[in-house]
């Protein structure tokens, strides 16, 4: 009887065989926009206090001159270079997330994928290959966890994200199924990210989509000099989906059913709201009440109704989330999302600065906000998140709003020009029209490039 492959070992096959031909037009032209996504995230962080220690901490480190910093006119190693570039590029939380995987994929499989593309003078379509496979693999784990891990107190893009970053290298390098297999057992050895970083506010959860791309491109870099690792990584008996499972809740069918032929990573979501994922209706609820003319000046009440893990993210602690001491308790505030929409109309990331979340207006305003758990919202999570807010006016009338796919989701589309338009915004302090039309360029046509570098050199 021939033996059973394990996950890894059948997610390896495919991604060994995997041709740039296989993939649907609508994975490879979603690919580009959250390519050219991420890439916008990237060049809007560049003057941000946790970025600049960050790359002031990778020079002082060295490393061969081979992958580029992005915006910061240096090169170093794959490894550090994803390492500051993951982290630059999960600095504003706009950064592209996937719902039913609940994390971030990009913001890790990228920057992995370009340096080691870069540093081994790949082309556009190896970088294709490499962030769809590598894509693939992260939110897919995620999704086993049916939006449990959280209740662990796991942080899915950290823990989940290294295994996407290792195999998407290692797809990006033409690694065989052995080396593919290795990589992402030797990845287990650096799955790691908590939720504790939100209990002061902390910057941990930006170096929680660096780092994971850092361990990546070392996990395919070992398993191609022949270091090896488990093939029951995921599925063994101390593997990754029981250790770091909620009550031993899991689906393994989840991680290989249809792989590389159902294509999850196509259903991931662009942000135009500069905060939390789960915040995402809660804001698309407050700019609709603010466009139907809803005034805060005469507002007596407002009132949340969410799914349950979005109480858990965004309202706890209760004394920094009405009254945010930094710009991450900003990011992951229920009542700031609310009153921010309602008072500005908009929540970008002008709306989530040291100075701005100090707003008078919206602090007063999100005093007022109170939430409940929804049932029926958490009948439906993690398949979508959708939300409720009643507004009891001061003259005793009640506006209400209700959001199930907020903008951005597969359902409410953001369009290639509207990606775009937010790539334009999100990189105007940084670069000019020539290069930003450069870059939209080369991401829309990615495939037709010979070497990255051509790209890489816009973006050193």
């Amino acid at each position: 009887m021939e033996k059973k492959l394990s996950l890894s070992q059948q997610v390896a096959e495919v991604g060994a065989n995997l041709k740039f031909e296989d993939l649907p037009d609508v994975v490879v032209e979603n690919s580009k926009k959250f390519i050219l996504d991420l890439l916008g995230n990237l060049l809007a962080s560049k003057h941000i206090e946790s970025t600049q220690i960050m790359v002031d901490t990778v020079k002082s480190m060295g490393g061969c001159e081979s992958s580029t910093v992005v915006g910061f006119r240096y090169k170093t190693s794959p490894m550090l270079a994803a390492l500051a570039n993951g982290t630059m590029g999960h600095a504003f939380d706009m950064d592209d997330d996937h719902r039913e995987g609940t994390q971030h994929s990009s913001v890790v499989v990228l920057p992995a994928v370009l340096a080691a593309a870069e540093a081994h003078n790949k082309s556009g379509k190896d970088v294709l290959l490499g962030f769809v496979y590598g894509s693939e693999i992260t939110i897919r784990l995620g999704e086993a966890f049916e939006g449990q891990t959280y209740y662990q107190g796991f942080h899915p893009t950290g823990t989940c994200g290294v295994f996407g970053a290792a195999g998407g290298v290692a797809k990006t390098l033409g690694m065989d199924a052995h080396d593919i297999t290795n990589a992402l057992g030797i990845a287990i050895s650096s799955s790691a990210g908590t939720l504790e970083w939100k209990a002061q506010g902390t910057w941990t959860k930006r170096l929680q989509a660096g780092h994971p791309a850092m361990c990546g491109v070392i996990s395919a870099e070992l398993a191609s000099r022949g270091y090896t690792g488990p093939i029951t990584v995921w599925d063994g008996q101390d593997g990754f989906l029981r250790a770091y499972s909620y009550k031993d809740i899991w689906d393994e069918s989840r991680v290989v059913d249809e792989f590389g032929k159902r294509w999850e990573m196509a259903d991931t979501s662009i942000k135009v709201h500069a905060c939390c994922r789960f915040s995402a209706p809660l804001a698309d609820c407050a700019l609709d009440l603010y466009h139907r003319g809803v005034d805060y000046r005469n507002v007596e009440k407002i009132h949340a109704k969410v799914n349950k893990y979005s109480i858990k993210v965004l309202t706890i602690p209760e004394e920094t989330k009405a009254d945010p001491k930094t710009v991450v308790d900003a990011q992951f505030s229920l009542p700031f999302a609310i009153a921010c929409g309602m008072v500005k109309g908009h929540e970008t990331i002008a709306d989530f600065t040291n100075e701005t979340i100090r707003d008078p207006e919206v602090l007063a305003l999100a005093k007022k906000v109170t939430w409940e758990l929804d049932p029926e919202a958490e009948k439906v999570y993690p398949k979508y998140y959708p939300c409720t807010v009643e507004v009891t006016m001061k003259d005793g009338s009640l506006v209400t709003a209700h959001v199930d796919y907020p903008k951005g989701d597969p359902e409410n589309p953001v369009t290639w020009d509207e990606a775009v338009e937010k790539f334009r915004f999100m990189s105007g302090h940084h670069i000019g029209s020539v290069e930003q039309d450069r870059i939209i360029e080369l991401v829309a046509n990615l495939e037709k490039l010979e070497h990255i570098s051509e790209l890489m050199e816009l973006l050193y």
